[in-house]
């Protein structure tokens, strides 16, 4: 294959990615909107969306995120950390101009939509704030950590879907997790199958594989009786022609949980703890810094406020996964701040890094300050 045919395959199976999430957002009755990275251009808005800001979905098409967010020179900056790969989603409240000249307060998800053919998007996923949770001061709401397999089989019913979320193949297990044969359920939309108060749930799973290697989501699809079963899924992206999009194996879970919310922005949210206060809390933070300060760690060497963070809670026991779950970053990105994190002091690993902190005795009066870190568009 010759170099333009090379040129133009890509960009078709990148036109093709696109309208894959533009039809998942057109057809949401939630309110999302998909951004183009590189623009920070809305390239589809639903028609919920449209309404929370006063639009319409057809002239949301182009709209300037920086033109209605209060708040543009920090969610440039943001924006700006998820193109290159430094953070890789977006969190909390944030206020919106809306083109009756009113201003709304609105709860936001996000997530990077990583493309292998072109220019990468945003998932956007917002709510109004109710007087509840106006209320709420203090806390940041977030999207929830990935579901272990705690309570479910993942030898369960194995699907792949096609660029219309549609399913293009599933084994016969799914007749004992969704009551369909296989035949049953093929050209069926994934996303139609979802409850409504889980599809953002589903659509951020879908976006987070892009950024990771798997996802896991809980779920609840529609059983062939008209009931709603709760799933655990496992996703993972398709590296194929670009016609077969993702694949995932559903089982069904032990002991089903019902959510409580009806709202599918707050149905995927959850109420976290402030990570700052976490960690002053914990008193990981000062014994850190001490160890910076006992190795001689010159000051232009300071961890940034996130690599804070990522060591304090390496030092505190928790893992890479629950790592990048709390603090709404991919896998890979918590890695490559572990690299720094080890560079800076000299080690390799996180078994040197925790021998080095522990052989430091971690004890001392050195003075911190509580680092705060707040990213959001």
């Amino acid at each position: 294959m010759d170099q333009t045919s090379q040129v133009a395959e890509t960009a078709e199976r990148h036109a093709r990615w696109l309208a894959t999430w533009r039809e998942a957002v057109r057809t949401s009755p939630l309110a999302i909107g998909l951004v183009e990275l590189s623009t920070l251009c809305f390239v589809d808005l639903s028609p919920r969306a449209a309404e929370l800001l006063r639009t319409t979905p057809e002239h949301g098409v182009g709209l300037s995120y920086l033109s209605v967010t209060e708040r543009p020179q920090e969610s440039a900056e943001t924006f700006r950390l998820v193109r290159e790969k430094i953070l890789d989603g977006i969190r909390g409240r944030r206020r919106f101009h809306r083109s009756d000249g009113s201003v709304v307060e609105l709860q936001v998800t996000g997530w990077a939509v990583r493309s292998r053919n072109g220019a990468d998007l945003g998932l956007w996923i917002a709510s109004e704030v109710s007087d509840a949770e106006h209320a709420a001061a203090g806390e940041d709401v977030v999207a929830p950590p990935l579901w272990g397999r705690e309570g479910s089989d993942l030898e369960g019913a194995q699907m792949t879907l096609d660029d219309h979320w549609r399913i293009a193949h599933a084994t016969t297990a799914s007749g004992v997790v969704l009551g369909r044969t296989p035949s049953e359920l093929l050209g069926t939309s994934i996303i139609e199958l979802t409850h409504a108060d889980d599809q953002a749930a589903l659509l951020l799973a879908f976006a987070r594989v892009t950024t990771d290697a798997s996802s896991d989501v809980r779920v609840r699809l529609r059983h062939q009786d008209g009931s709603w079963r709760t799933i655990h899924a496992k996703l993972t992206m398709l590296d194929g022609n670009g016609r077969s999009t993702f694949a995932l194996v559903v089982a069904r879970v032990v002991e089903p949980e019902t959510p409580n919310s009806s709202d599918g922005a707050t149905q995927l949210a959850g109420h976290l703890r402030r990570i700052a206060a976490q960690i002053e809390e914990a008193g990981i933070l000062a014994p850190l810094l001490e160890t910076v300060v006992a190795l001689g760690v010159p000051v232009t060497a300071e961890l940034s406020p996130r690599q804070v963070e990522i060591a304090s809670r390496l030092l505190g026991g928790e893992r890479v996964p629950t790592i990048a779950a709390d603090l709404y970053l991919s896998q890979g990105t918590v890695r490559n701040h572990l690299s720094a994190i080890f560079q800076k002091f000299g080690v390799h690993s996180q078994r040197e890094l925790l021998a080095l902190w522990r052989g430091s005795g971690g004890r001392g009066s050195v003075r911190h300050t509580n680092h705060r870190s707040s990213h959001g568009a």
